[in-house]
């Protein structure tokens, strides 16, 4: 096949167009514009493509039944042909310009583009081509050429084209000498675009331009290896150096004193400020009522007492003695006098059967009423065996039996009761608001656990003490609990243990365990003396600043068989690499850690 077909883009300008059938290996090229092609409505441009195909020996012909394009190609004796399967003609008008071209080119169908032998051949072969279905198999017909593709946006020069277009009208209607003079211009106007537009002359730059989306991914892809390579060889690059060092453990003990004074404070004399922390929660607990009692009637009854004496006598019972007998207490509800002062015989109750021997007898009788209910205290009359509690001479016996006394037993609240409640109250609680306590305590500060204190106040008991507790009912105590201990600053105590650690010269203290505080004991109302207590790791001083030095910029397998033959404390090296290529240490300290441990 001698024939291709070239579709025109709406994006394509004439170095795009041009450079297409430059670069066409066929011989007869059909161009194929788009529905509106904004770079074909211009005169110099349609000059253009005829010169490049004169100047390349093709025959290229315009498909297309736009009159615009028909007349402007008519003004550059370029081949017009209606479709792909038409046989191409110079293109015919009515205007006089027309007719002269004609005239002056009466052979011109194709020869204008090809030397004169040759003119009739490209013609059938361009025939022969669209015979053996070129242009068919695109599928490509006038209404296809019509829609292939729309213009988004008219190129800014559609203006100055169209008044092109009109020129070339006027033109048409000048008689022939200035047609000639006119048609000299365009061809003067011709060469001067076509050498502003020329393609290079190197082959290096028209490679370069024919590949200029090679050359841009080449470019982008070669500043993106040397960013990589850049980044990789300098800016990645950062090694971590963990270097284990072999330690003596020691034991600590000094004493200490601590002081709720701060100004007192002295952390070179061990002497620290101890800081009272408090958490305080309100905290209730039920518990059982053990207590019982006989809410009954007390028995009511009298009692005889007398006494019989030779020598004068006086006893007095007010309100309220007290009487017993067989465990059972009785209160006095009246008073009385029981006295004789031996003048006269008459004064005796029992003068009747008075005897020398025995002296005279006096009596009185009291009302009395049991000290508690209960029906144990209902006795029967006539017994004797009774005590007074206030004269215990004297004799007693109830003339009557002791009646009234009932039983009604019910269950109260009793101290006892309500202070087991508050010491279980602080054994269960103890832990949980210790451990809210230290949980709210600074990791800059040491608590010192024998301080710690839990105080319980106004215990509020329901029901109260010595009430009674109705049934289904459980009694219940809460109180406010606060949970209080003492701390002081880790800061110094670090400081003092540094500076009290027994270590030889050359020797470094690299760490030290959680510090506890022995035998805390209040000495006055601001002090306490105590022992502080912990053990420590020391082994040979190295310094990470010195040890930065000697490793900067040398290779990673060197680094450590260096440091151990250089510091026979070090027991192992770990390094740690950023990336799989850094093979050696940065320079710059920044992309450096040096992490000391103590080996376990």
């Amino acid at each position: 096949m001698n024939k291709e077909t070239i579709y025109i883009e709406p994006s394509d300008d004439i170095t795009n167009i041009l450079s297409k059938i430059k670069s066409s290996e066929k011989k007869i090229i059909a161009l194929v514009p788009p529905k509106k092609a904004s770079v074909l409505l211009s005169s110099v441009n349609i000059k253009l493509i005829a010169r490049a195909a004169k100047t390349e020996k093709k025959a290229v012909v315009l498909v297309t039944t736009d009159d615009s394009l028909t007349k402007l190609a008519m003004s550059a004796n370029l081949p017009v042909a209606p479709s792909l399967k038409s046989r191409p003609i110079l293109p015919h008008g009515e205007s006089e310009e027309s007719k002269e071209l004609e005239e002056e080119s009466p052979k011109a169908k194709i020869g204008d583009f090809v030397e004169e032998p040759e003119a009739s051949k490209l013609a059938e072969d361009y025939d022969e081509a669209d015979d053996e279905g070129i242009g068919e198999d695109e599928g490509v017909d006038d209404d296809v050429i019509d829609n292939k593709k729309s213009i988004e946006k008219d190129d800014e020069d559609d203006e100055d084209d169209n008044d092109g277009e009109e020129e070339i009208e006027k033109e048409a209607k000048k008689p022939k000498k200035a047609l000639k003079e006119k048609a000299s211009a365009a061809k003067a106007d011709d060469d001067s675009s076509k050498s502003k537009k020329e393609e290079p002359k190197s082959p290096f730059l028209r490679w370069v331009v024919n590949h200029r989306l090679w050359v841009i991914f080449g470019l982008v892809f070669i500043v993106s290896v040397g960013g990589f390579l850049i980044w990789a060889l300098i800016f990645a690059p950062r090694v971590d150096i963990s270097i284990k060092v072999r330690t003596t453990t020691g034991n600590f003990a000094e004493n200490v004193t601590i002081t709720k004074v701060a100004g007192e404070e002295k952390v070179e004399d061990g002497i620290f400020y101890g800081q009272t922390e408090r958490v305080e929660d309100e905290q209730s607990i039920k518990f059982t009522a053990t207590g019982q009692k006989d809410n009954g009637e007390s028995a009511t009854g009298s009692l005889v007492v007398y006494y019989q004496s030779k020598d004068p006598y006086a006893f007095n019972f007010d309100t309220g003695s007290s009487f017993s007998i067989n465990g059972l207490e009785y209160n006095s509800v009246s008073s009385g006098s029981l006295s004789w002062g031996g003048s006269s015989i008459k004064e005796c109750d029992n003068k009747d059967d008075y005897e020398a021997d025995k002296g005279c007898l006096k009596s009185i009788t009291l009302s009395v009423k049991a000290s508690a209910p209960g029906d144990k205290y209902n006795i029967t009359g006539r017994q004797s065996n009774w005590k007074s509690g206030a004269y215990p001479s004297v004799s007693v016996y109830n003339s009557t039996d002791m009646t009234g006394g009932t039983s009604d037993i019910i269950t109260i609240v009793q101290q006892s009761d309500v202070d087991l409640a508050l010491d279980k109250l602080k054994s269960e609680n103890q832990d949980n608001g210790k451990a809210n306590l230290l949980k709210r305590l600074s990791s800059t500060v040491l608590p010192i656990d024998a301080s710690f204190k839990v105080e319980t106040t106004d215990p509020v008991v329901t029901p109260a003490v010595g009430a009674e507790v109705p049934e289904g009912t459980t009694p219940s105590v809460s109180s406010k609990t606060t949970y209080t201990i003492m701390t002081i600053e880790r800061a110094h105590v670090e400081e003092f243990i540094k500076a009290r650690a027994k270590l030889e010269e050359g020797r470094k203290l690299y760490s030290y365990g959680d510090p506890f505080i022995e035998y805390f004991t209040q000495t006055n109302d601001n002090t306490y003396s105590a022992k502080l207590k912990t053990t420590y790791k020391y082994g040979p001083e190295i310094s990470e600043s010195e040890i930065l030095d000697k490793i900067r910029g040398k290779k990673i397998g060197r680094i450590e068989p260096e440091l151990k033959s250089d510091y026979s404390g070090i027991s192992s090296v770990a390094i740690s690499k950023s990336f799989f290529w850094v093979n050696t240490v940065p320079n710059d300290p920044n992309k450096i850690t040096i992490k000391l441990e103590v080996e376990e």
